[in-house]
């Protein structure tokens, strides 16, 4: 029977009445609730005290005596009724033997007064106060105990007199053998004893008996998995006789032997090693060394008289940084170890470079006994990192772009250049590949061709296009250089580019002008002088008309022509500021209704949207007027038409791109032309008719956009300039150009 009393809740003590008739019981319930929590009821409920009338007892005997061995050694007490003229049917307390608490622990004679009865319950229930205040101290002090037991590190075995049965163990013990508690419980100690050791240990175990208690760190143990372990024991009798329980603890010292093994091997190291070694007193005025191996003296040309009783600071010299020197002190007064790098002076005046590291070596309280210091040669290794370093610094301010990779292509190394002008920053390109920049210009075959020649150890050099991480194209000259290490394997490869869109750009406009200025020019000189002989030669008034009017047409083409090569002075005359924005829409809108005025017979369909800002600004006007022109009065059909069409990027992104695209029914623009813009150069069997198209490409080109031509079958050709968008709350605008 388990459960809580009444009292724990009222606050009042509980009293079960166990008796015989409803009656009597009635008038002990009304006798006694004025003071304590009553209950009546015929099933035995836990309670301070139980008030049994004798007829009762052999009812509720067993019950009562399990509940008191559980509650025990708390006092449950028992109040035996007895009626005057019993025969003593149930035994009093003097009377009772057997095991656990006695049944009755008290009686009172029937019928009984008020004054009798509560003194006698008081009485019992006072002692039960005792017992339960004793009964909690002792649950304390086992559990106190008991947690210390479980949670000590050292393992705890208590072992039986004979030294042949483990009776307790604690988790550290456990995990000590690799044996579980219920294991080792029925394992001998001898089991768990190296076999070598038994015969110590049984006549450790008798010394322990006859002293009481005794200590050993020669006693070595075998793990459940076969494995030694050397142990530091201490044992005590728990009780004083000749035959008593023994507590060991146990501590595995395996590490810390064989740490004192390490260090006998390491003192013969010291002395044979080939850097420089020094122990030091702190407790001596000056820290001065007290030991100095022939490493040493090798490093430093001081023998080991001229070095002893010196502290090392006398290696030091007019070169050496008081930063290192200022962190070893700090590191000293502070009991740290430490390590630095710098500059020491041999005995012969010379400098070089060590690697100095101290450590204090400590007593087993914990106390600063010694320092000992190595001292390593770092001079060549010094020398390349200042080298690097000077490297780096050169690479990271110079005017190219700069990349290192893997041998694997993988990015390893940008410098502030390649930062600025791929977009990517350094965190966004270490990791990746240069596909980022990749822009798709070049084939399949210029990578193959690159990647067959840096792979054989010679250096690739190419112009290709890139592409910014905003999507913007430009141009660069590139070297890509291997690195082997000493093995001759290639493990990294150099890359350097640089930027040669404005010069290339510059190279196409001279090219240009010079076939447009040379070719074009020398033709048209070429038909005016014929056309002036047929005119001298002709006699006809109407004739003569007609040769006149031919003249014309082509002087008026050829005036075109000078004022487009004037166009292009004027496009690359100034930089192009970034920060600039046009409204394209707006733009686009007032050209068309220009053209519409002008060109009465032609039908123009415009397509706009909300305002869309680009990265250009007013020479952007010439692109667009060129392409309407060509448009119109280049179109072989009775009425031209045109579509014009502004909108975010189609095949872009459209967050970022904008699209202007100009479409006619004319006869599209000649293949040759088309694939001289496109290669984006001219040669002497491939060249353009006209300086049109170039400008259009190089104004596009001046804000890092894209021409695109795409076939507007079945007539006409469609031309798409996309460029980079910007948002509307740029602070500079484009003015409206001017007449260019």
């Amino acid at each position: 029977m388990t459960g809580r009393s009444s009292r724990e809740t009222s606050g009042k003590h509980t009293i079960q009445l166990l008796i015989h008739g409803d009656n009597d019981r009635q008038a002990l319930e009304e006798f006694l609730d004025e003071r304590y929590d009553v209950i009546a009821d015929d099933t035995l409920q836990p309670a301070d005290c139980y008030l049994a009338g004798e007829q009762m007892v052999p009812t509720y005997r067993d019950a009562l005596r399990e509940h008191k061995k559980e509650t025990h050694p708390t006092f449950t007490p028992v109040l035996l009724i007895q009626q005057d003229g019993s025969r003593g049917t149930v035994p009093l307390p003097s009377e009772q033997n057997g095991d656990g608490p006695p049944l009755i622990d008290e009686v009172v004679s029937a019928p009984v007064d008020r004054t009798t009865l509560f003194r006698r319950v008081g009485n019992l229930l006072a002692r039960r106060e005792q017992s339960v205040e004793l009964s909690e101290r002792y649950a304390d002090v086992q559990s106190r105990f008991q947690r210390l037991f479980e949670s000590t590190n050292d393992a705890i075995f208590v072992v039986a007199p004979a030294g042949d049965e483990i009776t307790e163990c604690n988790p550290a013990a456990c995990d000590l053998v690799g044996y579980s508690c219920d294991e080792l419980l029925t394992v001998s100690p001898m089991e768990i004893i190296h076999a070598d050791d038994r015969e110590r240990f049984r006549s450790f175990l008798q010394q322990v008996q006859e002293a009481g208690q005794g200590s050993t760190d020669d006693l070595t143990c075998r793990t459940k998995e076969g494995e030694t372990r050397q142990l530091e024991v201490s044992a005590a009798t728990l009780e004083d006789s000749d035959q008593s329980s023994v507590i060991l603890s146990a501590r595995d010292v395996t590490d810390r032997k064989a740490y004192a093994r390490e260090l006998e091997l390491k003192s013969q190291a010291m002395d044979e090693a080939p850097v420089g070694i020094t122990i030091t007193d702190p407790d001596r005025e000056d820290n001065p060394m007290i030991y100095v191996n022939e490493g040493f003296e090798a490093l430093t040309g001081y023998s080991e008289s001229e070095a002893l009783g010196r502290n090392c600071r006398f290696l030091q010299g007019e070169a050496t940084r008081d930063e290192p020197v200022a962190e070893m002190r700090t590191a000293i007064e502070k009991d740290e170890p430490v390590s630095v790098e710098l500059r020491n002076y041999r005995k012969d005046g010379s400098q070089f470079w060590s690697r100095v590291s101290i450590a204090p070596v400590r007593d087993d309280a914990g106390t600063v006994e010694n320092y000992v210091g190595f001292q390593e040669n770092v001079s060549e290794r010094k020398e390349r990192e200042m080298d690097l370093q000077l490297f780096k610094k050169a690479v990271e301010n110079a005017g190219h772009a700069v990349f290192i990779t893997d041998s694997e292509g993988t990015i390893e190394y940008v410098n502030p250049k390649f930062e600025s002008r791929s977009g990517y920053t350094r965190e966004e390109a270490v990791g990746r590949t240069p596909r980022i920049i990749k822009s798709g210009k070049q084939d399949e075959e210029f990578y193959d061709r690159m990647w067959q020649t840096i792979l054989s150890g010679e250096q690739w050099n190419a112009n290709l296009i890139n592409q910014r991480k905003s999507g913007e194209l430009y141009h660069v000259a590139q070297t890509i250089s291997p690195m082997a290490n000493d093995d001759g394997e290639i493990t990294h490869f150099v890359t350097i580019e640089s930027d040669v869109t404005n010069r290339r750009l510059r190279k196409q406009q001279l090219d240009v002008l010079n076939r447009v200025l040379r070719h074009n020019l020398k033709n048209g000189m070429n038909v005016i002088q014929g056309r002036a002989q047929l005119l001298r030669e002709s006699l006809g008034d109407d004739e003569s008309q007609a040769h006149v009017r031919t003249i014309e047409r082509r002087a008026d083409a050829l005036e075109s022509l000078s004022d487009k090569a004037g166009t292009v002075r004027s496009l690359f005359e100034n930089e192009f500021a970034a920060e600039t924005a046009t409204d394209v829409t707006a733009l686009v809108s007032d050209i068309v209704s220009t053209f519409s005025e002008e060109y009465s017979t032609a039908s123009f369909d415009l397509d706009n949207s909300d305002p869309l800002y680009v990265r250009a600004d007013s020479r952007l006007e010439l692109a667009v007027k060129e392409l309407l022109d060509n448009a119109v009065v280049h179109n072989d059909q009775p009425e031209p038409e045109v579509t014009v069409t502004t909108r975010p990027s189609k095949e872009k992104q459209s967050a970022e791109w904008i699209d202007i695209e100009i479409a006619d029914n004319g006869p599209g623009i000649p293949a040759k032309e088309l694939e001289t813009i496109e290669q984006g150069e001219e040669t002497p069997l491939r060249h353009g008719t006209g300086l049109g198209l170039w400008i259009v490409y190089w104004t596009v080109s001046l804000y890092g956009g894209e021409v695109t031509f795409v076939d507007n079958s079945p007539r006409g050709t469609a031309v798409v300039l996309s460029l980079p968008r910007v948002s509307t709350d740029s602070s500079v605008r484009a003015t409206p150009a001017e007449n260019h």
